[in-house]
């Protein structure tokens, strides 16, 4: 099983996010789509998404990522996207 994701790994892979939302230092928590985080990045058409994305929301608490939710046009349900993990550190 792969190590943890970093943050600068997620930098390296898609860049800067579109919106960054909280903070790593929020002491208040939020939940949405059954993950706890402090900290959300948005990607607006990330470029070499491997999942063809429009949109992609990375979910942090503190330090570490929660995961990761996708929409593949714009119109589209965000879903959650697994296969993240094994993406990065492949290519790392």
């Amino acid at each position: 099983m792969p190590g943890p994701i970093h943050r600068n790994l997620v930098v390296k892979y898609f860049g800067t996010p579109t919106v960054t939302e909280g903070s790593v230092n929020e002491p208040r928590e939020r939940e949405e789509h059954g993950m706890r985080f402090n900290e959300r990045w948005i990607y607006r058409h990330p470029l070499r998404d491997p999942s063809h994305a429009v949109e992609r929301i990375i979910y942090w608490r503190r330090y570490d990522y929660v995961g990761s939710m996708i929409r593949t046009t714009k119109d589209a349900d965000l879903k959650r996207d697994d296969k993240l993990v094994d993406l990065l550190h492949d290519a790392a």
